[in-house]
């Protein structure tokens, strides 16, 4: 088996070598980290170059787009020329926490969406209790046929729907494997095959039954045995279909 987590995050205290080990250990084999904003862009991006199977994507979350400088937007361009780093992410809206104003949050998201354009890269969405705003600038701001997924999904099967018309690759990640999560459950089915993603959103999100604990790539294979089982599929045949997904998306096949 063979499993690519197409989304997670390490904090500088992470050991890095030994998070990455742990998870190749239980056929994890492909990562791709998260970055936030400038800061940890530059860790993803210098992590990625120096691991094999590691990747990166560089961009400002909703959170920190208060905070962004247009300024700084250069330096992302030169991240984005690295070897490893292969996608612009994680942008998008967050009207749940509302850490930064909305109309920023809206700038900040096009800004970064018309970057990705530009350099013909895949996106990497989170869009939190904002469907509406963030599918309309994705619409706008994209060439129909731009890859991007939309990470951590739990939308309805509607928002399902008119994602995967604009394209949408549609990542899952451990709340599938909560007992509250039916929403999840009740959207998987209605994801095309071949855009479907895995991943764990680490160290947030850890999936049953280690829920409770620090979440880590490790922890993948939970995530992949409940969607292989909700779709009525063998793990090793959602293990090859995932990986594949992930690797065409971020241009690596």
């Amino acid at each position: 088996m063979h499993l690519f987590d197409t989304h997670l995050h390490l904090s500088p205290e992470d050991d890095a070598a030994a998070v990455l080990s742990a998870a190749r250990a239980v056929g994890v084999g492909e990562f791709l980290l998260a970055g936030t904003a400038l800061s940890d862009g530059l860790a993803v991006s210098a992590l990625a170059g120096s691991e094999p199977g590691v990747y990166a994507a560089v961009g400002v979350h909703p959170h920190a787009a208060a905070s962004f400088a247009a300024g700084d937007l250069p330096q992302f361009r030169t991240l984005l020329s690295r070897p490893g780093v292969v996608a612009v992410g994680e942008i998008g809206l967050d009207y749940h926490y509302d850490f930064s104003p909305r109309e920023v949050q809206r700038q900040v998201l096009a800004l970064f969406l018309e970057l990705a354009a530009e350099l013909h890269r895949p996106v990497v969405i989170h869009c939190r209790e904002a469907f509406a705003d963030c599918h309309a600038l994705v619409q706008r701001h994209l060439p129909g046929g731009a890859p991007f997924v939309v990470h951590s999904f739990t939308g309805t099967p509607e928002e399902c729907r008119l994602w995967q018309e604009l394209g949408a690759y549609i990542s899952v990640n451990g709340m599938v494997t909560f007992t509250k999560a039916d929403n999840i459950r009740a959207f998987l089915p209605l994801v095309q095959p071949e855009r479907l993603l895995l991943e764990t959103d680490s160290p947030y999100l850890a999936p049953v039954p280690y829920r409770g604990r620090t979440n880590c790539p490790a922890y993948l294979p939970a995530v992949a045995q409940r969607v292989a089982q909700e779709l009525g599929l063998e793990l090793s045949a959602l293990a090859e279909l995932t990986t594949a997904n992930a690797r065409r998306f971020f241009a690596l096949a």
